[in-house]
């Protein structure tokens, strides 16, 4: 019994071993090639879509003293708080056509900005490095200067976000009275839209890449003349002359 069970488990293994071999056979193509392994494709990176700037108009003095609205592009922001320190700095940057007036000097910067309930705007200002002694807001400049630096921001303001009504300015965060001595700014004041034209804004000037001077060639050495052994005149020709210039009025 023993042996039977034996040689049965013999022809129970050799049975699959041959089907194990047929299904490897049936499984492999013609010719012992094996399926190629297939590659993941690199995707294609995509760029981002850039995002259209937004146009405003940034209002500067001219020589008639009214605000002129020059054309600027500025990022574009879903944040009505960033938007409104674009707007700000590109007061303070100054215009770029020379016929418009620079309310600031340079080097002013903005620190913050804030809206209140209202209509009420606060722009905290930085000066430019003061003067040792001197008030950290103050500059030379006359009383029709400083209320036009004011009146810039101001209108700029309005004219964009018609919802600003009224202003308040600081320096370095605090309050001042005046920037330059002459203005009251202890309170808020409006912006004054009758300065402001109502005209096309002026597109600022694209700057012109000025084209390379060639170098001047090297002058070659002059060759000295051949000279000539001096004619003299016959005394006709000499008396000729002489007849023509007295006919010349003096």
């Amino acid at each position: 019994m023993p042996r039977r069970f034996a040689l049965a488990l013999l022809t129970l293994l050799i049975l699959l071993l041959v089907a194990f071999l047929v299904g490897r056979k049936l499984e492999s193509p013609p010719g012992g090639a094996l399926k190629p392994t297939p590659t993941a494709r690199p995707t294609p990176a995509v760029p981002p879509t850039p995002i259209a700037g937004r146009k405003v108009s940034v209002f500067f003095e001219g020589a008639d003293e009214a605000f002129h609205p020059e054309a600027r592009e500025l990022p574009a922001s879903s944040d009505d708080i960033a938007f409104l320190r674009s707007i700000a700095s590109a007061v303070l940057e100054g215009p770029r056509r020379p016929e418009l007036l620079r309310p600031f000097p340079p080097g002013w910067r903005l620190r913050g900005a804030y809206r209140m309930r209202d209509g009420l705007v606060v722009l905290d200002l930085a000066p430019a490095a003061p003067r040792e002694g001197a008030p950290a807001a103050h500059w030379e400049t006359g009383s029709h200067e400083e209320w036009s630096a004011a009146q810039t921001l101001a209108v700029t303001l309005a004219k964009n976000l018609p919802d600003v009504t009224r202003l308040v300015l600081l320096v370095g965060g605090e309050p001042v009275e005046t920037l330059a001595g002459h203005v009251d700014l202890t309170h808020p004041f409006a912006p004054d839209l009758t300065r402001a034209k109502d005209e096309r804004p002026l597109e600022p000037p694209v700057p012109t890449a000025t084209p390379a001077t060639p170098p001047a060639p090297s002058p070659s050495p002059a060759r000295p003349a051949p000279t000539r052994p001096a004619r003299r005149r016959p005394a006709s020709d000499v008396a000729s002359a002489a007849q023509i210039f007295r006919k010349i009025p003096g």
